[in-house]
């Protein structure tokens, strides 16, 4: 397999929100922890987040770009490797070419540090790669208008050696990765709690720039009972070969 395992490690809501109110709750705070911790029991050697998570943890800065730029000439733009030696990176699913990052080295209390990697589109603008370099931010170039999952799953694993990643939503990225076979389990953490809101975002969601969307079957692995009431579900994502044997 020439592209990293990937599992899908997400915390939920009973009603299959992945963020809102019901995160600010005593009931999550124990579930949270145990989620941390079997996120660190992966080993993984990267954490995958979407654009919308990732606006979030970096205080929605937008990039300062030069007037005028355009989109990436075709056949011009290259991956660009700063580091391939980092314990843990941090892949940031950015299509348009839209974070603010100061550097290429992503910090969080209570998490380690980790190298940035940014998954871009054809529609980034090509001022945006050179902001990359000078902040020693690796990129790799995965599809034209929309992401090309499995594209960028192997330049992952080709050039960074990423073997094992986790994705960590949210819901539009956990489901595009379902949809284009490039995701492998779903580690799905619940938590006591529910609130629904009913414009949170959600485990699954499709993208606008996915046509169309086809139902996914899951294969239950193992369920275990984690402190505070909650519960961990892994589930083996079936392909599509194999669902179709089912059938």
């Amino acid at each position: 397999m020439e592209r990293p395992r990937t599992i899908i490690h997400i915390l939920s809501a009973l009603d299959g929100r992945i963020v809102g109110p019901f995160m600010r709750t005593e009931a999550v705070r124990a579930v949270s922890e145990e989620y941390g911790r079997i996120r660190t029991d992966y080993h993984a050697d990267a954490w995958l987040y979407g654009t919308v998570t990732t606006k979030e943890f970096t205080g929605y800065r937008r990039p300062e770009l030069p007037e005028g730029s355009g989109d990436i000439p075709a056949g011009r733009a290259e991956d660009y490797a700063a580091r391939k030696d980092a314990p843990l990176y941090y892949v940031s699913v950015d299509a348009l070419g839209e974070i603010g990052w100061e550097s290429g080295t992503y910090r969080r209390a209570g998490r380690p540090d980790a190298h940035v990697i940014e998954v871009l589109t054809g529609r980034a603008p090509a001022a945006y790669l050179s902001y990359l370099r000078e902040r020693g931010i690796s990129y790799i170039l995965a599809g034209e208008d929309g992401l090309d999952c499995r594209t960028a799953s192997r330049k992952l694993y080709q050039l960074f050696g990423i073997r094992t990643m986790l994705i960590c939503g949210g819901g539009t990225v956990n489901w595009t990765f379902v949809q284009q076979g490039a995701a492998d389990e779903l580690s799905l953490v619940l938590a006591p709690a529910a609130d629904g809101e009913p414009e949170s975002a959600t485990v699954f969601e499709r993208s606008p720039l996915l046509e169309k969307s086809s139902p996914v079957q899951f294969k239950l692995m193992d369920v275990v009972r984690l402190k505070g009431n909650g519960i961990h579900l892994t589930y083996a994502i079936q392909s599509r070969e194999s669902q179709n044997a089912a059938e």
